[in-house]
């Protein structure tokens, strides 16, 4: 009797809990119609990526695109392709491509148009003979300082990537003659270095898992870099592959040469160092000199001329 009433009593409990937590039919309702009724913020949504995206992005890069679409009309037809291979040689810089590009040269010369003008405007009260030939001078300064910057650009990468050939050289041998693939060897050397020619690396990796052959995505390295250290060493490997010899022998010896050739560099940059120091010392260390060493002496023949 006693073991009746306790059940009963926790089944009435239960019931009572149940019944006060359970969800009427009409909430039920609200509750699925509120999961898939559009707000205001859910329509909103797809506009966000756009509106948050940087000023350049949304204003400056459309705004390039278009002053190329003008300019591309008066060059020739293979002259955006040449702009596409020096942007890829520097790296990409700032994200532009081509058509940007051409709108910053456009808005350069623009710029340096008017810049010439107020210059021409001002040289024409103080001197006139030369206000024209200043202007002539600005124009052509916002005409050729894009250019100049890509091409400093290009050769600043280069000589970055040819300071990490060798290193990166001799990591590739030492992986491949312990025994890993050259494919897991070029994952490994990313991992271990950084800097432009491992970027173009990881690159040529990522393309390999999308299906390229290796090679293939070798020659694409040495294109976009168009260095002739980089263009040998990729054909060294495509003959060792074709002729079925060591990859590790033929990186050994690409890494001997590499060396070499960095020394020898080295080399001729301290052979041009007098010939680079001449122009400071005549124009700036010997007059400082001159006034310290000869500066009194002439004070005192003055001095003595006079008297």
């Amino acid at each position: 009797m006693l073991a009746a009433i306790v059940i009963l009593s926790f089944s009435s409990v239960t019931l009572l809990v149940i019944g006060i937590t359970m969800k009427t039919e009409r909430e039920l309702i609200r509750e699925r119609v509120d999961r898939y009724s559009y707000t205001g913020e859910t329509l909103a949504a797809p506009l966000h990526p756009e509106l948050l995206g940087s000023f350049g992005d949304r204003i400056i890069r459309p705004f390039l695109r278009k002053l190329a679409t003008i300019a591309t009309k008066l060059t020739p037809a293979g002259h955006v392709a040449t702009i596409d291979a020096k942007l890829e040689r520097a790296g990409r810089p700032w994200k532009l491509g081509a058509l940007e590009f051409i709108g910053l040269r456009v808005l350069s010369v623009c710029s340096f148009l008017a810049l010439g003008y107020f210059a021409y405007l001002f040289m024409k009260m103080v001197q006139p003979n030369f206000a024209l030939l200043f202007g002539i001078i600005m124009v052509f300064v916002g005409l050729i300082l894009p250019d100049y910057i890509l091409q400093k650009a290009i050769e600043q990468r280069q000589t970055q990537i040819r300071k990490a050939l060798p290193d990166t050289i001799d990591l590739l041998t030492v992986s491949v003659e312990a025994g890993v693939g050259f494919d897991g060897a070029m994952a490994k050397v990313s991992e271990k270095m950084k800097g432009p020619l491992t970027d173009e690396l990881i690159r040529a990796l990522d393309e390999m898992r999308l299906g390229k052959p290796r090679m293939q995505a070798l020659r694409d390295v040495a294109t976009r870099l168009g260095m002739l250290e980089v263009t040998t060493f990729v054909a060294a490997l495509y003959q060792a592959e074709q002729l079925g010899v060591s990859i590790a022998k033929v990186l050994r010896v690409q890494g001997d040469t590499m060396r070499t050739r960095r020394s020898q560099r080295a080399r001729e940059t301290a052979a041009k160092m007098p010939v680079m120091m001449l122009f400071p010392l005549v124009f700036f260390i010997f007059p400082a000199l001159f006034v310290v060493v000869l500066g009194p002496g002439l004070i005192q023949i003055y001095r003595a001329l006079s008297q």
